[in-house]
């Protein structure tokens, strides 16, 4: 299913539910206390949706963000620990702000950043990450920053740790 057919699904789906016109199945489980009904999951499209690629922001001009070390791939399997390494490559009208570096952590975007940045100092220029511990499974990390006119630039990072 392309992009704009799952996101014209998604603001069916948002509709229905503002307009309290959802199918009784989804009713019944978001009454139950489900944080994500039966229906979200279906139009999230289980692990298609996980490999879904991220949506491009609208912005034409926002800072670079290259994943250097582990070198993105198609599922990308590493063994714990194992380097990460990002470029920051800034705009020409604008530098990057390291001050507004953040890795979130999964679909619900948990902030580590405070995790990563115990080891590594984040320079305009990228960081370097020698031993990254991570857990066996699959893992999505979001990198974000910012430039001094505050366009923000997000990079995604799935893995699978062996």
């Amino acid at each position: 299913m392309k992009t704009k057919t799952w996101r014209a699904l998604h603001w069916a789906a948002l509709i229905c539910t503002l307009a309290g016109t959802l199918p009784a199945a989804a009713q019944s489980d978001a009454a139950g206390g489900w944080l994500i009904t039966g229906a979200e999951a279906q139009a999230f499209r289980g692990e298609a949706g996980y490999y879904e690629a991220p949506a491009l922001r609208p912005r034409a001009l926002v800072p670079e963000i290259e994943i250097l070390k582990p070198e993105p791939a198609p599922d990308l399997k590493v063994k714990a620990p194992f380097a990460i390494v990002v470029e920051f490559k800034a705009q020409s009208d604008a530098d990057v702000d390291p001050g507004t570096f953040k890795v979130l952590y999964g679909a619900l975007k948990l902030d580590i950043t405070s995790r990563i940045t115990k080891y590594v100092t984040v320079s305009k220029d990228g960081f370097a990450l020698e031993n990254a511990k991570i857990p066996p499974g699959k893992h999505r990390l979001t990198l974000q920053i910012q430039d001094t006119k505050q366009r923000v630039a997000e990079r995604e990072l799935r893995i699978e740790v062996e």
